[in-house]
């Protein structure tokens, strides 16, 4: 059997275990693949080097799998495969979601859905195959589970082949991040030498219409700033002697939804403006009182992170947004006055905007350890309520400021999880710049042997776990942690790991179109036919050099 078939084989048999991100469901794929790796010659002389690994404190009770081919020329030099197993939820499917996770029956029937003209000719074509997890990324996981079978069976080259199939990533990339320590692990106790990672995400077009193929030098970053409102509770019959929280969200939002000042740019890349995920108030129960405090986070993009420099707009766009609330509870106050007999001078308020750093550090100073002790009991509270990572940020911020001792009115800004670091090749690094020799090589060998233009492409815009495999700056790092709302509790961050990695990284796979949409697809003549030829050339062409 060819490699194309048996990759379509293994295709369809993970997409056929739903796997579905923030269930317990991901653990039937990491299973799946399991077992389907143990079908593979070498794991069967060496099961030491195939195992599931339980991510530690996991909810879920999720694992990720790794399996480590040995050449038998004694080498360092390893190469690391990975892919995530998880996929969205299929609930866009309507009636046919029980069919999303079968291709082949999915495609007799998926003109029921509302498919756009090009999904249409790409179905009648013939030349993809839809359903969930299809292009993102059980493909991707087949071609390096079935490569890392044939090559296996070669033996022909000098190293090693580290295969990660990671769960979490369409969530918070909690696969990715735990398997940050067991990388450094192997290479502690064994001194493998990562010369190479390779994503196997499917290049995504960017307008429709659009069949460029691509191959990712590096991957946008991620950072979620949250906002705690604080504001002054009063009687809704005195309305205009408080402040309301929700005044101040709706004013920061206005300033901050959008805004092209909080794009950032890298090499011709300029990524999307922020925009708001979330924004509630925290009062529970209905009373005639206003809200004591409000909360949001916001989705913003990087390429090229600054962190003191983001920080540093952040501080100024929530004090414009604080002094725009005030004036504009003066000017209506005034007018309500204008046309009313009643007294409504207000105590005078003062501007207000701290990290959450400086609060946390206040109230540890003044509680000590048992602050400590106590958050992370209200952590343990909220995960059986099954609360995500960024509403028990909220209620970490919300309870560390009911500790702090100034109750004046505040804006105080952390950053809620999960977060990505951008990564890019640098040719200055040494083993960056052989890996952009690599991809030149496959990239001509692409054009000569299958008339097959390749672009490269500098950033990965969708988010991949490609940002786990270190962090050059060290100290921007430290700062974003020491703001992220349940670091080391509810949110495990590696940092000190990530700080020691520094792995050449790039994200290549095939071809697909619409992922997390109902008419998710995988091109079969490119992904099937070509990408597996040039999978074996870089990794060759890696161990060579």
């Amino acid at each position: 059997m060819k490699i194309k078939d048996k990759i379509m084989n293994t295709l369809l048999e993970l997409v056929s275990v739903p796997g579905i991100a923030g269930t317990e469901s991901e653990g039937l794929t990491a299973e799946k693949i399991l077992n389907i790796l143990q079908t593979i010659h070498y794991f069967n002389e060496h099961p030491e080097n195939l195992n599931m690994i339980k991510i530690q404190g996991d909810p879920l009770n999720r694992s990720f799998v790794s399996a480590l081919f040995c050449s038998s020329k004694p080498s360092k030099k390893t190469i690391i495969l990975t892919g995530h197993l998880d996929v969205v939820d299929v609930e866009d499917f309507g009636h046919l979601k029980e069919l999303a996770f079968n291709p082949i029956e999915l495609e007799k029937r998926i003109k029921e859905l509302p498919l756009n003209k090009e999904a249409i000719e790409d179905l009648e074509s013939g030349d993809y195959i839809f359903g969930r997890g299809t292009a993102d990324m059980k493909f991707g996981l087949a071609l390096h589970m079935e490569l890392l079978r044939e090559l296996s069976l070669r033996d022909d080259f000098e190293g090693n082949i580290l295969f990660l199939a990671v769960p979490g990533e369409e969530s918070n990339s909690e696969g990715m991040l735990a398997a940050v320590p067991h990388l450094l692990d192997l290479n502690k106790k064994f001194g493998y030498e990562y010369i190479g990672l390779l994503v196997s995400e499917c290049c995504i077009p960017k307008e429709i219409g659009d069949n460029k193929k691509r191959i990712y030098l590096g991957t946008s970053g991620k950072v979620m700033p949250m906002f705690l409102f604080v504001g002054k509770e009063t009687h809704v019959y005195e309305s205009y002697s408080g402040l309301n929280p929700n005044l101040l969200a709706g004013e920061l939002n206005r300033l901050l939804e959008l805004n092209p000042d909080f794009c950032d740019s890298d090499r011709g890349n300029i990524t999307p403006p922020p925009t708001c995920l979330k924004h509630m108030d925290l009062k529970e129960l209905y009373s005639v009182q206003t809200p004591l405090m409000a909360a949001s986070y916001y989705n913003v993009l990087t390429v090229n992170l600054n962190i003191e420099e983001l920080m540093d707009k952040l501080k100024k766009i929530s004090l414009e947004a604080f002094n725009n609330t005030l004036d504009i509870i003066e000017e209506k106050v005034n007018r309500y006055a204008s046309i009313s007999s009643r007294n409504s001078l207000r105590e005078k308020i003062e501007p207000k905007v701290l990290t959450y750093e400086e609060i946390y550090k206040k109230v540890k100073e003044i509680k000590g350890e048992e602050f400590d002790k106590y958050i992370e009991e209200k952590i343990e509270g909220w995960r059986k309520e099954n609360k995500d990572l960024q509403t028990i940020a909220i209620n970490i911020m919300k309870e560390t400021y009911l500790n702090y001792p100034d109750k004046s009115p505040s804006i105080i800004i952390g950053f809620a999880p999960p977060y990505y670091p951008d990564k890019h090749l640098k040719e200055e690094k040494s083993g960056d710049k052989v890996l952009l020799q690599v991809v030149d090589n496959v990239l001509k060998y692409a054009k000569d042997n299958f008339d097959t233009n390749i672009e490269k492409d500098h950033y990965y815009m969708a988010l991949c776990d490609l940002s786990y495999t270190g962090v050059e700056n060290k100290e921007g790092l430290n700062i974003i942690a020491s703001n992220i709302l349940g670091i080391n509790k509810s949110y495990k961050l590696p940092v000190q790991e990530l700080g020691q990695l520094d792995i050449p990284s790039v994200a290549f796979g095939g071809f697909g179109k619409d992922f997390h949409k109902l008419s998710e697809r995988l091109n079969i003549p490119y992904s099937f036919e070509i990408v597996p030829n040039l999978y074996e050339k870089a990794i060759y062409d890696l161990f060579e050099k």
